[in-house]
Parts: structure tokens; C-alpha cells; sequence
């Protein structure tokens, strides 16, 4: 009775443990090491790290099919959004161009020039610069487009060098399933060492513990991923209980923890500008900023020339366009932090993200976290076996001591 008692306190604590520290393992094994460690076809590889390429191309073309496209960034900017981020300085900056520009084309002329008639050409000249703003971001519209191009932003974002924070973002997402596959390995466990208490009760067999311990560590595996995603609807089981699994279940959550991720690291204003710089179409916007430049000063000139009471030459009008080229790449450098702030929140790219990603289909969502391991869940449950199969000995032995 001493010995039945004590295998009774002792063996489900054990089965308890070996599920909790198999789940707990195969956890691990999802995100580390980052580099293989072993020898030859022996060892291991965090999963994420193995499928990182993979994976980083399945959430980019998550994101692309099904929650947002370059497109739509580029149509939710405009030519007045621009000039309100810009005009204070503008404001700051216009009178000392309006200076430059005219001391060009006629040197000495504008400290000569009455104070009301400064303020006029001030004023004509924003108005010009701004007018040069609208011409050149409608027809860079089509190129910027083209630029942001978002899956290669996500992908770079989440492989190579950056392959922490995808293990980072991963973990945060899937950061509930993850515990709950740990806690219900002990659990699931512990029930099954009670069970086995009574096998053993029976048959007095010591081999039934590695059995048991490998079962166990195969079924709380298995049946913990199925139960993270799986049902993805609301099921009641023998007419008592309903369950969903708890990835479905969390959709709305998880949607937000996406959306919130992807507009504070990923999609960011900043970021957006970057890789619109870094694009081949950036050539031809600038070239775009020259050509609208120059034909609204050809045009301008075309009408004041014949009122300049000095010749005007071309290299002089080839040396005002620079200035004023030169004067709005400044006043963007300038303005950058505060365009990034107010595209940031215009773009409203964290809330799009949450919405859509909200209303995926159930199959499609499942993807955001099961395409991190899905082809690699066999050897999750596999491992988890082998490891509660030499558990398993070790508890046999321990029956055998008490015995």
C-alpha cells in the first residue's frame, strides 16, 4: 500500500512534467538556435531560421493579396497634404530664394527693390514653388507606385540580417499558443501518469513507463497543435462544451498586434520613403522635379522677360532653376521628420492592417503563425516522443527503486 501510494504521488507528477518539458522543448526548437548545431544530418536548426526565406515570402504575399498594396499608399497622399506639411517652411525659407533667385538674375536689384514690391515676388514665387510641389507629385504619382514595392520591403524586413526581429514579431504574435502548448503539455500530462498509475496497478509491468512516457510525449504534441488551430469555428463536443482553437479564436487580437508591428517597424512613413529612394524610379522622379522646374520657369519668363529692364541669359536662367531645385530637396531634407509624422498618421496603414486582416478568411489567417512551422510539425511530435521515451526510462527505474 506504502509503495502503491507513493507511485501514486510520484509517477503523475512525472508523466506532468514529461509533457510540460516536451511541449516546453518543442517551443524552443521553433526559435532557436539560430545556427545548426550538430553533426552532419544529426542536429538542429531553429525552425524559424530554417524557413526564414519561406516564411518571410509568405507573409509579404499575405500581406500584398490580401491587406494592402503599394497602390493604395501612394492614392491616400496628395499634392495638399504635401504643401501643409511644407508650407511653414516654405514660409521660413521662400524669402531668402526669392533673394537668391533675384540677385541672379539681376545682381544688386533686389536690396534696390521697395519692401511692398519684395513682398509681392515672396508671394509670386511660394506660390510658384508650390504650384512646382502639386505638377511634380501628380505626375510622380504613377512612378512612386511602382517604387514601393511593399513585399520586398516586408521581406527584406523579416529575413537576412533581420531575421531577429522576425523571431521577435512571431513570438509576440503567437505569444499565447505558444504558453498555452507549455502548460498543457504538464496538464495533459499529468492525467495520462494517472491513468498509467492504474495500468501499472494491473500489470506491474516497468516497460510500460517508456511506453507511456513516449506516448505521451507524441499525443500532448500532436494535440496541442491541433488544438491551437483547430476548430477554427466554435464547436461543441458531446453536447457539454464548446471549443475553438485559440488562434482563430484570437483573431481580432492578433489582427491588431499585426497592424500595431507592422506600423511601428515595418510600414512605417520613414521606411516607405527609403525604399522609394532606394527604387530605380527614383532617377526619373528627379529628372521629373527638373523638367517641371524648368518648363515653369520657361513659362514664367516667357511672360516677365519683355518687363526686365536687364538682359537676362540662359546661364542665368539655368542658375535660378538649380536654386530653387536645390531649395525644395532642402526643404524636404528639412521637413522630413515632421512629412514622416503626418504621412504616418495619414497612411493609417496599422488600422487598414487591422481590419482586413480582421475579416480573413479563417484558412488564411491560420497561415500568419502555422506557416512558420507547418512542414517541420512531424519532427515536433517526434521529438517530443523521444524525448518522454527516455523520461520514461528514467521513471521506470525510479518505479523499480521504490519497488
Amino acid at each position: 500500500m506504502k509503495e502503491f501510494l507513493l507511485i501514486l504521488l510520484t509517477i503523475p507528477l512525472i508523466t506532468g512534467v514529461i509533457g510540460w518539458v516536451t511541449n516546453w522543448a518543442a517551443v524552443k526548437m521553433i526559435f532557436y538556435p539560430l545556427k545548426y548545431i550538430g553533426i552532419g544530418p544529426i542536429g538542429w536548426q531553429s525552425i524559424v531560421a530554417k524557413q526564414s526565406t519561406k516564411f518571410a515570402m509568405g507573409v509579404a504575399d499575405v500581406v500584398d493579396q490580401n491587406l494592402l498594396k503599394g497602390n493604395e499608399i501612394a492614392e491616400r497622399i496628395n499634392p495638399a497634404d504635401l504643401n501643409a506639411v511644407l508650407g511653414p517652411r516654405l514660409d521660413q525659407d521662400i524669402r531668402a530664394l526669392a533673394a537668391e533667385v533675384g540677385e541672379i538674375v539681376a545682381p544688386g536689384a533686389w536690396g534696390k527693390m521697395a519692401a511692398p514690391m519684395q513682398a509681392m515676388v515672396v508671394a509670386q514665387v511660394k506660390q510658384k514653388t508650390q504650384e512646382i510641389t502639386e505638377r511634380v507629385f501628380e505626375k510622380a504619382q504613377p512612378l512612386v507606385t511602382r517604387a514601393l514595392d511593399l513585399p520586398k520591403l516586408i521581406f527584406e524586413s523579416l529575413s537576412g540580417d533581420n531575421i531577429g526581429r522576425m523571431i521577435r514579431l512571431t513570438k509576440y504574435i503567437g505569444r499565447n499558443e505558444f504558453r498555452f502548448i507549455e502548460i498543457y503539455g504538464g496538464v495533459f500530462g499529468f492525467l495520462i501518469g494517472l491513468a498509467q498509475v492504474g495500468l501499472w496497478s494491473l500489470m506491474q509491468k516497468w516497460w510500460l513507463m517508456p511506453v507511456v512516457g513516449a506516448i505521451v510525449g507524441l499525443v500532448t504534441n500532436w494535440l496541442a497543435i491541433q488544438m491551437i488551430f483547430r476548430p477554427q469555428e466554435p464547436t461543441k463536443y458531446f453536447g457539454l462544451f464548446t471549443y475553438q482553437g485559440l488562434f482563430p479564436k484570437r483573431q481580432a487580437d492578433i489582427a491588431a498586434d499585426y497592424g500595431k508591428i507592422a506600423s511601428e517597424e515595418i510600414l512605417t512613413a520613414g521606411r516607405l520613403m527609403e525604399l522609394v529612394i532606394a527604387s530605380p524610379e527614383v532617377k526619373q522622379i528627379a529628372e521629373l522635379i527638373e523638367s517641371t522646374i524648368s518648363e515653369t520657369i520657361d513659362g514664367e519668363w516667357q511672360q516677365a522677360k519683355a518687363m526686365m529692364p536687364v538682359e537676362v541669359s540662359d546661364a542665368q536662367i539655368a542658375q535660378a532653376k538649380a536654386a530653387i531645385a536645390a531649395n525644395l530637396i532642402n526643404t524636404f531634407v528639412k521637413v522630413r521628420p515632421e512629412l514622416e509624422a503626418f504621412l504616418d498618421q495619414k497612411l493609417d496603414v496599422g488600422e487598414t492592417i487591422k481590419e482586413r486582416m480582421a475579416a480573413m478568411p479563417k484558412d488564411k489567417f491560420e497561415q500568419v503563425l502555422r506557416g512558420v512551422f507547418e512542414e517541420d510539425e512531424i519532427t515536433l511530435i517526434v521529438v517530443g516522443g523521444v524525448l518522454g521515451l527516455a523520461v520514461g526510462c528514467l521513471q521506470a527505474f525510479l518505479v523499480l527503486a521504490i519497488s
